[in-house]
């Protein structure tokens, strides 16, 4: 990992960057300066003009646990993503709509279920099913200046609630993507990249600085083995349905005269999951062996604060930025993960020779059910407390559609267990923008 950083920081290498991210509005939209595939002989800006723009990706992340862990090893993992939005004012005169698709392909092996047996991924791009599945196909249109955002077909819950622009500057599934808290709570009830199910959204900017969102999903999205027919399960599941609202408060001069985002959440699931700890007959089910007993729904609440702390003096808008997300889900009785907090700090220019590379701070945390650590205690077996992750990385920006960030993560307690050996997590994540 530090040859990758004196690769690109030597000055043989290059001096400091002139790229900037986004071509200015005047260029072609696409071009090999920020794209890998350029603009495929002005094929691609041409359909572009014509509202069709299409954009593809490729993320891995191998990495290995040299100590800790069940035992030591090593996987490679990676996603391809690609996506086609149609802009349909361009192309059928419809005013403010867009119809995205979007499809993934997912090969290699998770780290964590291999070698480290933790709870929650130290490679955010395990998961879904390690295979090629349609992800969303989404109608989206925006009425009344921009006010009201209206979004429905096969989304993706947590691609509009529980997220941040800041999550996936680490590498870990704690962190990037969503916190995992409600996928334990809820199994099989909610939706992540790289799936997506039937839902529709309304998001009202009831000020330019404030907002409220509803939604709703299909609560058993995997009804019909979504990952063996991937992504094009179409049927409705027999679980009920997810409810999902946040309000929150945007603004680029909130504390300290700095950009600010602080956003309260909940969710209700109408569908049925099981008791952690008794059985159907009321007794111990690490004892039994047999399912949890059935409990009618399922609830939770979260808050997201973002806040921005420092900024560069030649360039405002970067600096050193930070995170924190708290996730509550409080009937132990249903809830394997009652509570759970993730956070963290990310530096846009902290060599100044490096303007644009990032480097980030960040942890989660997970505590699991009292109720079901009792019930593993009463049964002779290992009881799940805590398990923590701490993450370092730097992104280090090659050029505008690629990077490598090099990352060390130590997991503590892996999967709440004092019997697993806290684990040194080593890996690189190498990104290309197509």
């Amino acid at each position: 990992m530090l040859s990758c950083f004196f690769l690109v920081t030597d000055s043989s290498f290059a001096a400091c960057p002139t790229h900037t991210g986004a071509p200015p509005e005047d260029e072609p939209h696409f071009d090999l300066e920020h794209y890998a595939t350029g603009d495929w002989f002005g094929l691609r800006n041409t359909l572009y003009d014509y509202g069709i723009e299409i954009n593809g990706g490729y993320t891995t992340e191998p990495a290995g646990n040299p100590a800790g862990g069940l035992e030591h090893g090593f996987t490679y993992l990676h996603n391809f993503g690609y996506s086609v939005s149609f802009d349909l004012q361009k192309l059928l005169t419809i005013p403010n709509t867009t119809f995205l698709v979007t499809v993934s392909q997912r090969s290699g092996q998770g780290l964590t279920q291999k070698y480290i047996g933790n709870a929650i991924s130290v490679q955010q791009i395990f998961g879904g099913g390690q295979t090629y599945r349609l992800v969303q196909v989404r109608m989206e249109h925006k009425l009344f200046d921009d006010r009201l955002e209206l979004a429905y077909g096969r989304i993706t819950a947590t691609a509009d609630f529980l997220s941040s622009p800041f999550y996936c500057q680490f590498v870990n599934n704690g962190i990037c993507g969503q916190p995992p808290a409600p996928f334990f709570n809820m199994p099989n009830g909610i939706t992540a990249y790289p799936q997506g199910t039937w839902g529709g959204l309304v998001q009202v900017h009831t000020t330019k600085e404030t907002y409220a969102k509803f939604a709703f999903y299909d609560g058993d999205p995997n009804n019909g083995d979504d990952v063996a027919k991937h992504g094009a399960n179409f049927g409705w599941g027999k679980n009920g349905v997810l409810l999902m609202t946040e309000v929150g408060y945007k603004t680029p001069d909130g504390l300290w005269s700095m950009p600010s985002r602080y956003s309260f959440g909940g969710y209700v699931h109408t569908g049925d999951f099981p008791d952690v700890a008794e059985d159907s007959n009321g007794q111990n089910l690490f004892l039994s062996g047999r399912k949890g007993r059935e409990h009618s729904g399922q609830d939770g609440l979260y808050l997201l604060f973002e806040q921005m702390f420092f900024r560069n003096a030649n360039r405002p808008d970067t600096g050193l930025n930070g995170f924190v997300t708290f996730v509550v889900s409080p009937d132990e009785d249903k809830s394997p993960i009652p509570y759970y907090l993730n956070g963290g700090l990310i530096y846009e220019g902290l060599i100044p020779c490096r303007p644009n590379d990032k480097t980030a701070l960040g942890f989660y945390s997970a505590w699991f059910s009292g109720r079901q650590r009792n019930a593993q205690k009463a049964a002779g077996l290992p009881s799940q407390t805590n398990e923590t992750d701490i993450e370092v990385n730097h992104q280090i920006q090659i050029t505008p559609y690629l990077y490598l960030r090099p990352n060390l993560q130590y997991v503590i307690k892996p999967n709440g267990l004092n019997r697993i050996a806290n684990a040194l997590v080593l890996g690189v994540e190498t990104g290309i923008t197509f």
